[in-house]
């Protein structure tokens, strides 16, 4: 593998870089993850894909719970995952009639 960690001297921005990039890489990782998941067919079952983004959900509220997040950690972390999960059912289902 190639290493990503900044072994020059860099200054703490390019620890930022680095943690940025690794951020991006892994929402594209997740959004990947969950259009594999989720049935994309046009008989899809748009139930079944909300069921696993409530489960995403609980379980990162559940997680920032096990480990002891602070409260605006904690609503940071689970507005986050809102988020991805939103855009991901929005751009999976975009016909669904109902709201994701």
């Amino acid at each position: 593998m190639i290493r990503t960690s900044p072994q020059d001297g860099r200054q703490p921005e390019g620890k930022k870089v680095d943690l940025e990039a690794r951020v991006v890489v892994l929402e594209i990782v997740s959004m990947t993850a969950l259009a594999l998941a989720m049935d994309t067919s046009e008989n899809a079952d748009v139930e079944h894909a909300r069921g696993i983004a409530n489960l995403v959900l609980e379980t990162v509220r559940r997680r920032c719970d096990e480990i002891g997040m602070a409260a605006d950690t904690r609503l940071s972390a689970s507005s986050y995952a809102d988020e991805l999960l939103s855009t991901a059912l929005l751009s999976l289902y975009p016909a669904s009639p109902r709201e994701h």
